[in-house]
């Protein structure tokens, strides 16, 4: 058996190769880990809706001797998920109840990066930053508080001199899609509630022959299906809003890394890019 870190990340990579019943168990524990890591086999049975003969097989399918060890396994991680959550609470003083949830509204965003950190797929991380210096385009397809995510992505891109058009539903942008290809890269950016607009965006792409890649949230996401490469990230906090903190950790990674396999080109670009940012005084100058 891998570190034991490496759980949640070996659902993800698995997750295609399971039964109906394992994949319930499987979205159960990506849901929400800190509290399936406490379910007896019982509890962990009727919250997927399967037997518990099928639990004790789906802990044998990831490679665990049964149930108790996958679940310690689960305990492990959740607990330093919470001695990193303590470790912040008492670096700070906390001292009423406004002080405190506001402390643990920054300690979700730090255990969705975490949680990150486990999912993450490094082999489809590193093929994603490949594809996307090889691409002669990049298209981003993401709606509503996505936009947020493909915005940021779109201008850095630009910045590594890539040819980009972002997909938002936008009409005079859309017919754009047509000039997708195998020689280019679409990248889908959606959460659980998913937008029609960006699974359509990537299925059209996927039937030019462009390289798809998700970042998403579950292994079920429907961005998923359609993708050659998925990068998972969580994003659900106790609000009506996403957290976005580990999606655009990742995408920042991803530029980071891109522009570390390039460096001279990347500062050749940059450059160039400053010349003009200094004849449209784009920047405010301290000494004015």
């Amino acid at each position: 058996m891998e570190p034991q870190i490496s759980v949640l990340h070996r659902i993800s990579q698995l997750y295609g190769q399971m039964s109906a019943s394992h994949q319930a168990l499987a979205d159960v524990i990506i849901k929400d880990p800190q509290e399936a890591a406490f379910y007896n086999v019982g509890e962990l049975a009727r919250t997927a809706g399967v037997s518990e003969s099928t639990v004790t097989r789906f802990a044998v399918f990831l490679g665990y001797s049964g149930f108790p060890a996958l679940s310690r396994e689960l305990q492990e991680i959740v607990r330093s998920k919470l001695s990193t959550g303590e470790r912040f609470r008492l670096s700070r003083k906390v001292q009423n109840d406004e002080d405190r949830a506001a402390v643990s509204f920054f300690e979700e965003d730090l255990q969705n990066i975490l949680m990150t950190i486990e999912r993450i797929d490094l082999e489809s991380y590193k093929r994603t930053v490949n594809s996307l210096l090889a691409a002669r385009r990049v298209g981003i397809a993401c709606a509503r508080s996505s936009v947020s995510l493909g915005l940021f992505l779109e201008f850095y891109l630009n910045l590594l001199n890539k040819d980009v058009i972002l997909f938002t539903g936008e009409p005079r942008t859309l017919d754009l899609l047509e000039r997708f290809g195998p020689e280019d890269v679409v990248i889908g950016i959606s959460f659980a509630r998913y937008t029609q607009f960006t699974v359509k965006c990537l299925t059209y792409a996927k039937k030019k022959g462009a390289k798809i890649v998700a970042l998403t949230d579950y292994p079920s996401s429907p961005l998923a299906v359609q993708a050659d490469e998925v990068l998972l990230t969580p994003t659900g906090i106790a609000s009506h809003m996403d957290s976005f903190a580990a999606p655009l950790s990742v995408i920042t990674a991803l530029l980071r890394s891109m522009a570390y396999k390039v460096p001279e080109q990347v500062a050749q670009a940059l450059n160039d890019q400053e010349d003009i940012w200094t004849g449209f005084d784009v920047y405010v100058h301290p000494n004015k």
